[in-house]
């Protein structure tokens, strides 16, 4: 018999680093041996990463590869088809354009942090080290990047729709989006270099199918990314719901006092273009929103584990539920790559047309108010043409910041 005829099938270990595995006093910290089935959950994750048509869908690391082939593009285009310097330096040229870099920005970090998982699958094993170091690092800034970005547009949107008041500002703009990734930067940061020492146990360890802040640390795990997918997913709730009912016409804001609004029945008659208009101001929501549908699951796993972990216990959530609602949730850098193709805004950074000197950039809002409904007397003809040139309009600022 080999050395390793009484190791569990699937397992390529040795038998002494098996053995450190199984410890119970160094489990999730220095090593653990994957097993078959562990083995192909991670890979379900990584084809989720680097094959468009195998596993488990669409796949993020690709999709979010051809938005940034786009932005590449697009800044090719402006830089050596502008006629002015000035031209050429308005890469972002609305708060649209930098919230969405940021979002994409987070994605490309998850995703790799995800793909970095091909080395335990080759291995058999996850192992502390610099790879495993890196890789924490890597997936921390991702995950709680993806987070603060999607809670700024739910904010962004919700500003501009309930209280009537796009922010147009790329100065403000800028200054929110530095210092969310200062944050996020620092905080990571602060993590891995203050918790290094001796006395101090492996701050990045197995967790245990890759590596992540370990479980000595839970109350870091919960304020350095937890935390931050918790508050999206709850503000986000919270936005949707009266933003929805708004479009439908249930709710009606005052002009003059942002906390008041009237409940009403929705009117059955209400012209239909403009209730068009109200549900595509809301298509930038749909990012918190289907943020929120796949952190959920992921939520719900991670928290009965740190409840479990909290009171002196191991976590006894299987493989198999959190490899699923790990997959789950890294298609988030793939829906949000679909949302932007379907709704993408003819903007400099994700517009599909070539770059035109227009002069001045275009409107950065989506406003109701600008709607012209037809007059009674109108004859038919005259009011198509007139809901045609509106939809045409709108048809533009689909993919934009919303204001009422």
């Amino acid at each position: 018999m080999d050395g390793t005829g009484h190791l569990p099938n699937g397992i390529i270990c040795t038998p002494e680093q098996y053995a450190i595995s199984t410890s119970s006093s160094s489990i999730h910290t220095t090593l653990h041996c994957l097993t078959r089935g562990e083995s192909i959950g991670l890979t379900v994750n990584i084809l989720e990463y680097i094959n468009l048509g195998a596993s488990a869908g669409i796949i993020s690391l690709v999709a979010v590869a051809y938005v940034w082939t786009i932005i590449a593009r697009n800044v090719f285009r402006l830089h050596f088809k502008s006629s002015t310097n000035m031209e050429r330096g308005r890469i972002f040229q609305e708060p649209t354009d930098l919230l969405m870099f940021s979002l994409f920005s987070a994605d490309v970090l998850q995703a790799i942090g995800a793909v970095m998982d091909v080395k335990w699958v080759h291995d058999g094993r996850v192992q502390i080290g610099h790879f495993c170091n890196a890789q924490g690092i890597v997936q921390q800034l991702g995950e709680t990047g993806v987070a603060i970005a999607t809670l700024t547009i739910a904010a962004y949107t919700f500003i501009g729709i309930w209280l009537g008041k796009g922010v147009r500002s790329m100065r403000i703009t800028t200054i929110v989006v530095s210092i969310t990734w200062l944050f996020v930067i620092l905080m990571v940061t602060l993590g891995n270099t203050l918790n290094r020492g001796a006395d101090k146990s492996r701050f990045q360890a197995p967790t245990p199918y890759w590596c992540w802040i370990s479980k000595d640390y839970l109350q870091l795990r919960i304020w350095g990314e937890y935390f931050w997918f918790w508050i999206t997913l709850l503000f986000s709730i919270v936005v949707y719901v009266p933003l929805y009912l708004w479009s439908r016409g249930n709710i009606v804001f005052d002009d003059d006092f942002w906390w008041k609004l009237h409940w009403q029945c929705a009117d059955v008659n209400a012209d239909p273009s403009l209730r068009g208009i109200r549900r595509r101001s809301l298509i930038m929501l749909l990012y918190p929103l289907v943020y929120c549908i796949l952190i959920l699951p992921l939520s719900v796993v991670r928290w009965i584990g740190f409840v479990q972990e909290s009171h002196g216990g191991e976590n006894r959530i299987s493989a198999t539920s959190t490899l699923a609602v790990t997959a789950l949730y890294g298609l988030s850098g793939a829906c949000n790559v679909i949302l932007l193709l379907t709704t993408r805004p003819e903007s400099v950074l994700f517009g599909k047309r070539p770059y035109v000197s227009v002069g001045r950039a275009p409107s950065l809002v989506l406003s109701v108010n600008r709607v012209t409904l037809p007059d009674s007397s109108t004859d038919q003809d005259g009011r198509s043409k007139a809901r045609s040139r509106e939809l045409e309009e709108e048809e533009v600022e689909l993919g934009r910041l919303p204001s009422r």
